[in-house]
């Protein structure tokens, strides 16, 4: 007996769509290479060159410090440009860098001062790919496979998170620093195969040509003027200064100096904490168009939030791991649902522009949160840091929700 589809049965998954897929595929090397790139800049400066945690702290910082001046313009040439070009040439870039502090170490010349002028190429070149991909999403599949495509990408992010800095250290340890490098820069490289075979649909109603703070006043005004994207961005924006950057960057830190552990044991946590985010990423999937995802959304950084509390006061690398499982999976609701409400409350010409704001407050903010964190971890200690930075999290979204019903109900 044949089965007829009909309207009313849920959308094929976005992954079917070959475009997509190729962009898919491509996030996934550079999505590897992004989370390897935090973990082993930090792993070089913490073992590698015996620093400290601060020292650790600005590094990071200094990674993510073009996000924070670049995605905006990026944001607005994303609604303008050539996007295919533009992820091909930030790619190439990033590889590139990768292969040059990969012959910085070989050579034993690197330095804390070469750190920082690599992680500054290297946050330059991904900040400006950053809001291109994110733009993408809804370009390449159709608008009832949103959040299937959204929750696809989360999954390449989650298996990255996992794979990056795990295969880092394995790399590392065998072939050293710049063995770890050198395997950043060929996935660069790998990944730009794929952007080489997308087709990506032209831009239409293109924004009329002025200063780029034209530009991005236009999409302020857009998600100022909406009251639930307004409390969503402060949300981000509150995450990206506490929670975030206790969970990515003062969390390799208390594996070293508050559990006795090298700092490259921290790539275990950070694979499980992937492996949680892919199971409720997953989830989220197969259920496709949820309701109210503004509470799950606020409900997941909760849960985040409490976990990151518990997580500075581990005293065992144990419970590390554990807490980290259990991070991961309120990681993925957060994650699929922030993004996905953004992009399906946003017109596709603004787009690109929303989508920098969105990478400027999830990771061109983080950077600042990591200086700050990396600060007072070395005044006290990693994991007070970790703890003081979630509850100040915590108690904002906990606020938050009490009082925003319509954000709860939003969908």
């Amino acid at each position: 007996m044949t089965t007829i589809q009909t309207e009313s049965q849920q959308p094929a998954n976005a992954i079917t769509v070959r475009p997509f897929r190729l962009l898919w595929l491509n996030n996934l090397s550079f999505f590897l290479v992004s989370n390897a790139q935090r973990f082993v800049f930090g792993w070089l400066v913490l073992d590698g060159l015996n620093r400290s945690e601060s020292d650790q702290g600005i590094a990071v910082f200094t990674l993510g410090l073009p996000a924070a001046l670049l995605v905006l313009q990026a944001g607005a040439w994303a609604d303008r440009w050539d996007r295919r070009r533009m992820l091909i040439w930030t790619q190439v870039t990033g590889g590139v860098v990768m292969a040059v502090t990969a012959l910085l170490v070989r050579a034993d010349t690197i330095s804390f001062g070469w750190v920082i002028v690599m992680t500054l190429f290297a946050g330059a070149a991904s900040a400006i790919g950053q809001p291109v991909r994110s733009s993408l999403i809804p370009v390449l599949v159709a608008k009832e496979q949103l959040f299937s495509a959204i929750a696809v990408n989360a999954i390449a992010m989650t298996l990255s998170l996992i794979l990056g800095p795990v295969l880092a250290k394995v790399v590392g340890d065998q072939y050293g620093f710049d063995g770890a490098f050198w395997f950043q820069s060929g996935l660069m490289f790998a990944g730009v195969i794929f952007l080489m075979r997308l087709e990506i649909p032209p831009h239409i109603d293109l924004p009329p040509k002025r200063p780029i703070i034209a530009d991005m006043r236009e999409a302020l005004r857009h998600v100022l003027g909406d009251a639930n994207l307004r409390v969503l961005f402060g949300l981000l924006v509150m995450a990206s200064f506490t929670v975030n950057p206790a969970v990515m960057v003062t969390l390799q830190a208390h594996v070293k100096d508050g559990l006795g552990r090298t700092a490259g044991d921290a790539a275990l946590p950070f694979a499980l904490m992937g492996i949680g985010i892919a199971i409720s990423s997953v989830v989220v999937m197969r259920k496709g168009d949820m309701k109210q995802k503004g509470a799950a959304f606020q409900r997941a950084l909760i849960c985040g939030s409490t976990i990151t509390i518990l997580t500075g006061r581990t005293t065992d690398f144990w419970q590390v791991l554990v807490l980290a499982f259990f991070m991961g999976l309120a990681g993925g609701f957060y994650i699929n649902m922030n993004q996905g409400l953004i992009q399906a409350n946003t017109p596709q010409p603004l787009m690109g522009r929303v989508m920098g704001l969105y990478a400027l407050t999830s990771f061109g903010i983080m950077p600042f949160g990591a200086l700050i964190l990396g600060a007072i971890a070395a005044w006290t200690n990693a994991g007070a840091a970790i703890s003081g930075a979630a509850l100040v999290g915590l108690i904002g979204v906990v606020t938050t929700y009490v009082s925003q019903r319509e954000l709860r109900e939003l969908s």
